[in-house]
């Protein structure tokens, strides 16, 4: 039988084996848009926000050392003192708590148009039609109520959202209605919300595999997880693959909504998580 220490070394081969398949998919992207400094600063500051995260999960009422912050992160304690020291550290932009919430104010404005007083008709419970400026409300006072969004302004927002067709802009009247509940990016102006809505599915992806692994570990319930796929497609059968498969995920897709919105509170409340399935066609180059 294996020893212990081999299944460490075994976990750790896996591990880095898969840590690295992930992060070259990711770069291979970001290369262009972002600087490797940028990248690793972000990594700094989230993987000592997570170590802190984890110890104060387990020793509530006990101070965090430096010296346990060292033990994880392999950096000195002068460099740790200087990350925790920066006026950048816990800020939102890094908070993963409210991931799909602050990565995509598209999801996140629709939400709270579709839930709350006053954007909403009280004896109907339909989204209102919102004047585009003006005091609350409106779709200026809803984006500010919204939160602050790096980069993002109302007009904006709410150019992308008209180009996803998830609203209507009626200029005359200086009007703007929500005619989808979801936000899906479909124009192919819609750069951005397809990068943001790729990104949150990517970080929820993650958390469910997280969560399966420590469920192994723990003997909790495990979050369903499936995958079909195959290592043999000819090049000349992938449009017959992307189109049977495209029509089977948007009927599920239909399904998965109806069940979401017979399950979720008609109103927005302060316990309520965030949760749902992803749907995504993915292809490997042969290299």
């Amino acid at each position: 039988m294996p020893s212990a220490a081999d299944n460490i070394h075994e976990e750790a081969v896996v591990l880095n084996r898969a840590v690295e398949n992930l992060c070259r998919k990711l770069i291979r992207f970001l290369v262009g848009r972002m600087s490797l400094i940028n990248l690793q600063e972000i990594i700094r500051y989230v993987f000592v926000e997570e170590i802190e995260n984890k110890l104060r999960s387990e020793n509530p009422n006990k101070s965090i050392q430096l010296t346990q912050l060292a033990l994880f992160s392999g950096l000195d304690t002068r460099t740790l003192t200087k990350i925790r020291n920066s006026p950048k550290y816990r800020k939102p932009f890094y908070e993963e708590s409210n991931f799909l919430r602050e990565f995509t104010p598209g999801a996140s404005i629709i939400d709270v148009w579709s839930s709350q007083v006053p954007y909403i008709d009280e004896l109907t419970g339909k989204p209102k039609s919102l004047p585009i400026t003006g005091n609350s409300p409106s779709f200026e006072s809803l984006f500010t109520e919204c939160g602050k969004m790096r980069g993002v302004t109302y007009k904006s927002l709410m150019d992308r959202l008209v180009e996803s067709k998830a609203v209507k802009l009626d200029v005359r009247r200086n009007l703007v209605t929500l005619i989808q509940k979801s936000y899906l990016p479909s124009d192919s102006k819609d750069k951005l919300g397809a990068i943001e809505m790729g990104f949150s599915a990517l970080g929820n992806l993650v958390d469910t595999v997280t969560t399966n692994i420590s469920a192994l570990e723990n003997g909790d319930e495990r979050l369903y997880q499936r995958g079909a796929w195959t290592y043999r497609l000819s090049p000349s059968n992938r449009p017959g693959l992307r189109a049977a498969l495209r029509t089977l995920m948007e009927s599920t897709d239909d399904e998965a909504r109806q069940i979401i919105e017979i399950h979720e509170d008609k109103y927005a409340k302060a316990d309520q998580i965030t949760a749902g399935v992803s749907f995504f066609y993915f292809e490997e180059p042969k290299n």
